[in-house]
Formats: C-alpha cells, sequence, structure tokens
C-alpha cells in the first residue's frame, strides 16, 4: 500500500500540473496563435464537449473490463503524442482538430485516477483523510506550474508553454505506467454480476447536476481571467501568484479532508456550502476588485472548486450502484465539462462586451446548483456511516447510503 499510495501522489502531482500549465497559459498560447477572443472561446470549449463522449465511455469500458489502470497508462500516452503534434499546427482547424482529439484522451483522466485511488483504499477506515492526503500532490503540483510558468513567462515567449505541456505530458505518462505495474487487487465486473440500482437514484441525480453547475461555473476564471488580469498589466508572476494562491486554499482543505467530511450527510452539506461560496465568489469577481481582494477571493478556489470536487467524489461513490464507481465519476466528469462548453464558448462571445461583468453569469449558474443540491443535503442528514462501498468490491448493490 505504501509503494502505491506514493506513486499515486506522484500521478496526482505530474497530471495536476500539466493542468496547471494548461488551464491558466493555453489561452496566451492561442492569442499568440492570433485567434480572437471567440476563436479562443470555441477552441477552450470544443474539448470539454468532446468529454462528454469520451468519459462515459471509458468509464464504462474500465468498469467493465477491471483494467482502470491500462485506461489509464493509455489515455496518458495518447495526450503526450498530441500535445507533440499541437507544436506543429498553425491556424484555428488544425488547432481545434488537435485539441478535440487530445480531450477525447485526457477527459478520462482524472475520474480514472480518482477510481483506481479509491478502489486502492477501499480497505481503510478512513479513506477520506487518506485521500485528502493524496489528491493535495495534485494541487501542489497545480501551483507549482502556475508560479514556475507565470515566472518564466517573464522571459520565455508565449510559444514556449506548448514544450512545457508536453514535458508535463511525458511525466504524466510515466507516472500512469508506474501506477499500472504496482498490482492492486481489482475486481472487474462480469456480465453474469448484476450491477444494481441507486437506492435514492433521485439523490444521485441531483448531486451530479448541482455539483456539475458549480464546476462549470469556473469557465469563466478559467478562460479568461489570465486574459484579463494581462490586459489590466498584471506580470507573468502576479498571475500565477492568483492562481498558485487558489490552489494553496485547496491544499490547507484536503489536509483537514478526512476531519471535514464524516460520511454521507458531511460530504453533502459540503457539497451545498460550496455551492453557496461560488456564487459569492463570482458575485465579487464581477466587481473587478483592487488585487488585494482579488487574492482574498482567489483564496476560496480550495471551497468553490476543492470542496466540489472532492465532496460530489465521496458522495457518488456512496451512492452509485456497485460495479459502477468509474462510470458514476465519468457522469460527474462529463456533466460539468458538457455544461462548462457551453459557458465557455458563451464567455468568449460576451467577455468582449462584458469584460469582468462575465462573472454575472457565472454566479447565475452557481447559485441554480446551490438550488438543486439544497435537497441532497436534506435527503443525507443524519447519515454518519463511514462505510465506503466502491464499484466491483461487492456483488449486490448498496442497501444504505451513508
Amino acid at each position: 500500500m505504501k509503494a502505491a499510495t506514493g506513486r499515486l501522489s506522484f500521478l496526482y502531482a505530474a497530471l495536476f500540473f500539466e493542468l496547471g500549465v494548461n488551464l491558466p497559459f493555453f489561452p496566451l498560447w492561442l492569442r499568440a496563435q492570433a485567434l480572437s477572443d471567440e476563436a479562443i472561446g470555441i477552441v477552450l470549449a470544443a474539448p470539454l464537449l468532446a468529454r462528454i463522449i469520451a468519459n462515459p465511455v471509458v468509464g464504462a469500458l474500465a468498469d467493465r473490463s477491471g483494467r482502470a489502470r491500462a485506461a489509464l497508462v493509455i489515455c496518458a500516452v495518447t495526450v503526450t503524442i498530441g500535445t507533440g503534434l499541437l507544436a506543429f499546427a498553425g491556424g484555428f482547424l488544425p488547432i481545434l482538430l488537435l485539441v478535440i482529439a487530445i480531450a477525447l484522451a485526457q477527459g478520462p483522466l482524472i475520474a480514472l485516477t480518482d477510481a483506481v485511488t479509491l478502489r486502492s483504499l477501499k480497505e481503510l477506515q478512513t479513506p477520506e483523510l487518506r485521500y485528502g492526503r493524496i489528491r493535495l500532490w495534485g494541487s501542489a503540483g497545480f501551483a507549482i506550474a502556475n508560479l514556475s510558468v507565470g515566472w518564466m513567462l517573464d522571459w520565455l515567449p508565449a510559444a514556449s508553454i506548448i514544450g512545457m505541456l508536453l514535458l508535463s505530458a511525458l511525466v504524466t505518462a510515466l507516472a500512469a505506467v508506474a501506477v499500472a505495474v504496482v498490482r492492486v487487487p481489482e475486481r472487474a465486473v462480469t456480465p453474469m454480476q448484476p450491477v444494481g440500482k441507486p437506492e435514492r437514484p433521485h439523490l444521485l441525480v441531483l448531486a451530479i447536476a448541482g455539483a456539475s453547475l458549480v464546476q462549470a461555473s469556473h469557465a469563466a476564471v478559467y478562460g479568461f481571467s489570465t486574459l484579463h488580469w494581462q490586459s489590466l498589466g498584471i506580470s507573468g508572476g502576479a498571475m500565477g501568484s492568483l492562481w498558485a494562491a487558489g490552489i494553496v486554499s485547496e491544499i490547507t482543505f484536503f489536509s483537514l479532508l478526512g476531519y471535514v467530511v464524516r460520511g454521507s450527510a458531511g460530504a453533502a452539506a459540503l457539497l451545498a456550502a460550496s455551492a453557496a461560496i461560488a456564487t459569492l465568489r463570482w458575485a465579487g469577481m464581477a466587481q473587478d476588485p483592487q488585487i488585494g481582494f482579488l487574492v482574498l477571493l482567489q483564496f476560496t478556489h480550495g471551497l468553490t472548486f476543492g470542496a466540489t470536487h472532492l465532496s460530489s467524489v465521496f458522495l457518488l461513490a456512496r451512492i452509485a450502484p456497485a460495479g459502477m464507481l468509474a462510470q458514476a465519476q465519468a457522469w460527474l466528469a462529463a456533466s460539468w465539462a458538457g455544461i462548462m462548453a457551453v459557458l465557455t464558448t458563451l464567455a468568449g462571445y460576451l467577455y468582449g462586451e462584458w469584460g469582468e461583468h462575465v462573472y454575472c453569469l457565472m454566479a447565475s449558474v452557481s447559485a441554480a446548483g446551490f438550488l438543486l443540491l439544497i435537497p441532497v443535503a436534506l435527503g443525507f442528514r443524519g447519515r454518519t456511516s463511514l462505510g465506503l462501498p466502491l464499484a466491483g468490491d461487492a456483488e449486490q448493490p448498496v442497501q444504505r447510503l451513508g
């Protein structure tokens, strides 16, 4: 278990380092390719749409075959190859097609990594605590990428971003291979084994829908905050620091996760609270605050993103039917990716005229998510069981939600 834990931690660090280069700084590379705001919005939204197809399909194949680790390696290697080809692309259409191809492999990576990690921790009495301490290395990798790449862009041209993405994709692929060779028992779901149904499917649907809206409301900050800060004259190093501030709050939250989330009730309550905080965050961002208040708003990222992600991951792990862990996580990832694709495209068209007021749209989206999550929090009130039933670990459907 110790070897598996260390390698999983490194995989999260490598995977999110790559995302830490991509999310804040890839729009700058697109702008350097002379793409308009509308074209940038389309390029950023297209891979999210691709994930709607890729995530459920890959998740279902991983569950049915019992080979989530193999799927993880294949996807990571494919991303590396696609990123290398992107370095030679020029013009809107070639860039768009390659970005979509990369997204078909990159989209399922986080869901697959989460599924592999949760299965590896299934024997522990406090999986939330151990998962949080593994996952925080992903946030650390993201923060290091924000700071290092932001600083380097003060000295290097935007064209160098692709080289950084290629190097980080290669390290992620190697980390995936290292995880795959550590064998942890992982029982496949055979065709004769009943998959089962969730005891209260409406709560599963509401949890996925509400969490997806909250995650998707980050579309504007992911797609256009760096461009907006650059237009205000903020340096690359300062922009990296702003992104890193949010990740520091994530790391703090992840390290305390096991003490904050106790059972289904705690996860559901935290999920609803993160939606409320996201609404307040976007309302504040819409006011184009001064740098001091902007830093404060960035520090809420650990709750608006981190709490939403982790509480939804654990809530779905408890209420999804047996044999569908990867699929449930993939449904969640596909749902928020689809909504974020729409919001990213809208932001691309609206940002030129609305500027920072595009965050008003994001605030309304997260508020809608909060309304959907209220019945989820109420539905799990009073359930405190720490058991973590995972896909493939039992032959019968989960009989309890908490």
